[in-house]
């Protein structure tokens, strides 16, 4: 009684597990989720700063053309063990799948077709424009690679895709160096499938040789350990190395023929480039205030970060802090901060900066601490820092006189975990 109840049970969880299943796989749901999370917490704060970043329009059309704008500031605190920005990166934009092309690109005004190197401690403004080609809601994202690095990402906005207000296809003509105007949404794309069906027969046919022998797997694993190393080639018979030598044959001959139709096929053409660009870096408009940051602490059960720091203005005017960015979020310091929010914008914590001395009067020099709390910091897994083994932190601060001259500096230093 008990076995069949048992029995019973377990057939009804397997069907309740296998109808979710079904569920899961038949009804997609778009991804939430952001990848720029699983990256670590310190690589996000001490590699590039971004700020400023505006996507217009983010409702579009398919055809439509999208621009994104801002800029970034390189961290004068870059990770030791991570490879340098200032040797080899590129600017790209990151989003799921081909649901856009890029029809330009620059940064301080150099147009970004190659890999180029920016200098820590500069600022560098760019610009992507890109044209929708898929309907749908994507996620966003100015990127930028790094050579042996990988990819560092900045702040990520929603742009909803409409489909086309024509039925027309979707193309992307261009003109080649030979006067022909071909689209890049299908130009070759015949002899694409018909490689791919040509290498798919030639690895079926070789598959097929293998399957049909019956010692395969277990029984061949067998056959070799009682025939025994000396006697295991044995297994390989005549008309198995005249296949391979016939599979072999027909293999070059493919390739040979696939490079003479190329040429033939395509006798205009140039090299991949490889070269580098150089993009002068512009300076920081530092203001009047220096900052020197004492000691720093996250404390786990308020989700802050306190920064202790002594703030000196030289300046004739009054500063205000405004604003503090690391790792793509922005603190700010409530109705002080006056800091203009673009429509959809997200990871922006407002009045979540609380300094304890709100304006730092011309010629003063103060003691300041300087907190920022919001759930971000877990939400957006930054926690994470205070296992990282060179625990340091970086982020931008922002600052400003009655006037609206607005001024930015990098901060950072070492941090230390407050449990309690």
């Amino acid at each position: 009684m008990i076995i069949a109840t048992v029995d019973r049970f377990a057939g009804k969880f397997w069907r309740a597990l296998g109808a979710a299943m079904l569920v899961l796989v038949l009804l997609p749901v778009d991804a939430s989720a952001h990848g720029e999370r699983a990256q670590l917490a310190s690589m996000r704060m001490r590699t590039l700063h971004w700020f400023d970043i505006s996507v217009s329009p983010t409702r579009a059309k398919v055809g439509d053309t999208i621009v994104m704008t801002g800029k970034f500031v390189p961290s004068e605190l870059w990770p030791e063990q991570l490879p340098s920005i200032a040797d080899t990166v590129f600017l790209n934009i990151g989003a799921p799948g081909p649901k856009f092309i890029r029809v330009y690109s620059e940064v301080n005004g150099v147009p970004m077709i190659r890999s180029t190197a920016f200098e820590p401690g500069k600022v560098y403004d760019f610009k992507t424009v890109v044209r929708a080609r898929i309907p749908g809601r994507y996620h966003i994202h100015p990127l930028i690679n790094v050579k042996d690095a990988g990819t560092l990402v900045g702040k990520g906005t929603w742009v909803e895709v409409e489909p086309a207000a024509t039925t027309a296809p979707f193309t992307n003509e261009i003109a080649t160096l030979t006067g022909e105007t071909v689209d890049l949404e299908n130009v070759g794309l015949k002899g694409v499938i018909g490689w791919h069906l040509v290498w798919i027969a030639m690895g079926v046919a070789f598959l097929l040789y293998w399957l049909v022998k019956p010692e395969l797997f277990i029984p061949r694993y067998m056959r070799v350990r009682n025939l025994g190393p000396e006697q295991a080639n044995t297994m390989i018979t005549k008309r198995d190395f005249l296949a391979g030598g016939a599979f072999f044959t027909v293999t070059m001959v493919l390739i040979l023929a696939g490079y003479l139709w190329a040429e033939h096929r395509y006798p205009v053409t140039i090299p991949l480039q490889t070269g580098k660009v150089k993009v002068e870096g512009k300076p920081v408009p530092e203001g009047p205030l220096k900052v020197v940051v004492e000691n720093a602490n996250y404390e786990l059960a308020g989700r802050s970060l306190t920064m202790r720091m002594n703030l000196t203005n030289s300046g004739d005017q009054p500063l205000s802090i405004k604003e503090f960015i690391t790792a793509n979020i922005r603190f700010l310091n409530g109705p002080a901060a006056d800091a203009k929010v673009v429509e959809g914008e997200e990871l922006v914590a407002g009045e979540s900066l609380h300094p304890s001395v709100a304006t730092i009067a011309p010629g003063q020099s103060v003691d300041v601490v300087l907190r920022a709390e919001d759930s971000l910091w877990e939400t957006q897994r930054m926690t994470g820092l205070i296992y990282d083994p060179d625990s340091r932190f970086a982020g931008l601060l922002f600052y400003a006189d009655p006037k609206g001259n607005r001024y930015y500096q990098e901060i950072g230093g070492a941090i230390l975990p407050k449990f309690f």
